[in-house]
């Protein structure tokens, strides 16, 4: 290939390939594991010919114009010679790169795909060979529109005095924030200076600097530093900035969030210390130092993001009573399966998100006993079977590892990967020999691969060298498992005695026509999580006919669901009595998808009004419009589909 070197000429969109494979082993801490050659279907990097090691980043949050601009210095590995590299881009004003001897480089933004967005192309000023190392500077602008980030007003905030901004990159949304390999596949440590305007605090998904306060301050801005010395990928670089105050909750550990929410999630969060111990005592030892969380504003459309260092958080968790506090052992799980051990790919999400939910039932056990464990085993399979009729079993995307080409991954988010992936790790530990034999095994699984990426076939390959002995092992059918729609075969039956009495009393309400059934002490002395699983398996019995109206509004009047402000009760309970018809309900469930943009609640709530009648779709589409400016961008863009509005 020839070198471009006038500015007016396209850079060729690849001009390296190949890039011989490699296998990742147990490293010492923040080693880079050999690297390993991947063809990435959500990205345009050349991934094959060069690896994004470290990035120097240097911002300034503008919320005015509501922009971040400044400049990324990416050092790249080359493992293959080449003479230019590509990365992604989404909307971002580029305004000059430089190699490490401050000489311009050429470069040439692509056509804009709506799911991949533009291919950046550099002419590297000499050739790169294997094993050379090169550092380029890029200057550039986010744009108004840009996708990671979102600029709230000071009235958007819980404390109406100052603006706020916080970032959701997963799954391809740092090319927006920062021109990069957007790929999971390409892990870096990363350096980053933070100015913003006075008095705001800025955090990112890495150790501060100067704990936490401000490096320097010039006029009305101050300065904050960070640095993440454990290798991570695009998705998870993550920066909030606002009215932020924190408080300790263990040694390691603080919460962040808008002064008024702040005590409210000291108490919520106490306990977290005791998974990161559970955690460590089932994987080995948490290597990211400290484990921070962000309450976020209700507009943050997940329920948590596990980024390293500092954990986001929705405030739909502010149970009062710690009820919701799961998804903080969720995201601590995913400090080994994900952010230290990582998908190669999005196809292989399930080793993300499917390992974490394995891992967040045995913490859980570990804390409060096995049959905590069976339990969310039980909860995670009502769960599934419900968005398995939402989704479509014949949706190509409920494939444990799906073929994402030309497909946003935001599109395949789903649960499938989360318990349609815990219910094949369950069959898979039971072909083991049960957990004495797995538990070992899934600790020399984190230790082989840290650090590292790492694909089904190759956890298929180490699973099967040290089981594969075993007759149940031999009956495995991998490609089944990893390949065909639907629901996994019906091959696990959990012990759970927990949950055996509110499947009972669902089977009883199941059952009944009488408008005076049921008492409050039905559920004498049950925790929240039991009356949410209720709730959940009832609307799994009811999913073909519903409650009538009487029987639905005397359910939510004798165990109080009617008011409760528990995001996980009103999200069930809702479901059941919309579909029953209950006076006024329309309206709690417009309020409660307007409240919060957790796509969890959001996205299920909006479509049951579009499918429920012109009159509660067109509540819908209205409801929509008024609140969309409100919304995440991604949360907007993910209804808008639902609505068929896009």
């Amino acid at each position: 290939a020839n070198r471009c070197t006038k500015a007016s000429t396209a850079v060729p969109a690849m001009a390296c390939c190949g890039g011989g494979h490699g296998h990742s082993h147990g490293h010492a801490h923040g080693e880079a594991p050999p690297v390993q050659a991947i063809s990435d279907p959500s990205s345009r990097a050349n991934l094959k010919c060069v690896r994004q090691t470290h990035c120097d980043l240097k911002w300034t949050i503008d919320f005015d114009t509501k922009t971040i601009r400044g400049s990324v210095a990416i050092t790249f590995a080359c493992h293959k010679e080449c003479e230019f590299i590509v990365l992604d881009t989404r909307d971002i004003s580029i305004k000059k790169i430089t190699d490490d001897k401050g000489e311009n480089m050429t470069y040439n933004v692509g056509g804009k795909s709506e799911a991949l967005g533009s291919a950046l192309h550099i002419a590297l000023n000499d050739t790169l060979n294997d094993g050379e190392k090169l550092t380029m500077t890029i200057e550039y602008e986010t744009s108004t529109t840009c996708s990671a980030i979102q600029f709230l007003e000071p009235a958007q905030t819980a404390g109406k005095q100052h603006p706020y901004l916080f970032s959701q990159c997963q799954a391809i949304h740092a090319r927006a924030l920062l021109p990069c390999q957007d790929s999971p596949g390409a892990k870096m440590t990363y350096y980053a200076s933070v100015t913003v305007p006075k008095p705001l605090t800025a955090l990112m998904s890495a150790v501060a600097r100067n704990d936490g306060q401000a490096t320097s301050t010039e006029g009305d801005t101050q300065t904050f530093e960070f640095d993440q010395k454990v290798p991570i990928p695009s998705y998870l670089i993550a920066i909030a900035a606002g009215e932020l105050e924190s408080r300790q909750v263990g040694p390691r550990s603080k919460v962040w969030s808008e002064p008024c929410m702040v005590e409210a999630g000291a108490y919520e969060f106490a306990n977290t210390e005791d998974f990161i111990q559970a955690a460590e005592g089932l994987v080995g030892p948490y290597v990211w130092g400290r484990y921070d969380m962000l309450l976020l504003p209700p507009s943050f459309p997940y329920g948590g993001m596990e980024n390293p260092c500092l954990t986001f958080l929705t405030p739909t968790l502010l149970a009062g009573d710690r009820s919701l506090v799961d998804v903080v052992a969720h995201e601590i799980s995913h400090s080994w399966t994900g952010n230290l051990v990582t998908n190669a790919t999005w196809e292989h999400f399930w080793l993300n998100e499917g390992f974490t939910m394995f891992l967040e039932r045995k913490i859980l056990s570990k804390l409060y006993g096995p049959a905590m464990f069976e339990f969310g085993a039980s909860e995670g399979d009502v769960d599934l079977k419900d968005e398995l009729k939402t989704f479509g079993h014949e949706n190509v995307l409920t494939k444990l590892v799906p073929t994402l080409d030309g497909i946003d991954p935001d599109d395949a988010f789903s649960i499938v990967p989360y318990e349609k992936g815990f219910y094949f790790l369950f069959y898979l530990q039971t072909c083991a020999g049960g957990a004495e034999a797995f538990d070992p095994f899934l600790k020399k699984y984190i230790e082989k691969y840290a650090y590292g990426i790492v694909t089904s076939h190759q956890f298929k390959t180490m699973y099967t060298e040290e089981f594969g002995s075993l007759p149940a092992v031999q009956e495995i059918q991998w490609d089944d498992w990893f390949y065909k729609v639907g629901a996994p075969p019906p091959v696990n039956t959990y012990n759970d005695t927990m949950g055996q009495a509110a499947r009972d009393l669902a089977e009883k309400w199941n059952q009944t026509d009488a408008a005076d059934f049921g008492s409050a002490a039905n559920m004498e002395g049950w925790v929240t999580r039991l009356k949410i699983y209720f709730l959940s398996y009832l609307v799994e019995l009811r999913s073909a006919k519903p409650l009538s109206q009487s029987v639905a509004s005397r359910l939510g009047e004798v165990y109080q669901f009617t008011e409760s402000k528990n995001a996980e009760i009103c999200f069930h309970f809702y479901k059941l009595a919309f579909r029953a018809g209950v006076p006024g309900i329309i309206d709690k469930v417009c309020a409660f998808a307007t409240q919060q943009g957790r796509m969890k609640y959001v996205r299920p709530m909006y479509k049951m009004l579009a499918q429920g009648g012109e009159e509660s779709k067109a509540v819908a589409l209205k409801c929509f419009q008024e609140h969309r400016a409100g919304y995440h961008p991604i949360c907007a863009k993910m209804v808008a589909q639902d609505l068929e509005l896009q």
